[in-house]
């Protein structure tokens, strides 16, 4: 039973990160109710984890102070996803799949869309998210 709670918070964690990508696209902004709120239920249901989490922390404060991304969402996804991190080389893969695939969606916004407004950094974050979860059954 524990382990299918653990997937639960998982998966319900995953839909509502593709939901806040979607909305991040789309409208560029919504309810900050929406990741704190899943920041709560993730870190009731994963406080096992929080040392990863504060380390998570000062790196998006970190990224955020250096302009990386711009929202305080983006560091609150950041910090929800180093709830689900168990050990440091998956904090490291993390910070590391943070940086490339953030520096990569920032060059094709740019150069490919000339895209000049804020870019939505959520479906990075996304990106990031699946390929820490995955990368333990390769």
């Amino acid at each position: 039973m524990i382990a299918f709670q653990n997937y639960a918070i998982e998966i319900f964690a995953l839909l509502v990160i593709i939901l806040l990508s979607y909305i991040d696209i789309k409208k560029r902004e919504f309810p900050a109710v929406l990741t704190s709120g899943l920041l709560f239920v993730v870190a009731l249901t994963k406080f096992g984890n929080i040392e990863f989490a504060l380390l998570s922390f000062v790196l998006a404060w970190f990224l955020m102070e250096a302009d990386f991304f711009g929202g305080v969402a983006d560091l609150k996804i950041i910090v929800i996803i180093g709830f689900f991190i168990t050990q440091m080389g998956e904090f490291f893969l993390m910070t590391i799949l943070i940086l490339i695939y953030g520096v990569i969606y920032k060059i094709l916004m740019v150069k490919l869309i000339k895209q000049k407004e804020e870019t939505a950094f959520i479906p990075v974050l996304l990106a990031v998210y699946l390929t820490v979860q995955i990368i333990p059954f390769v």
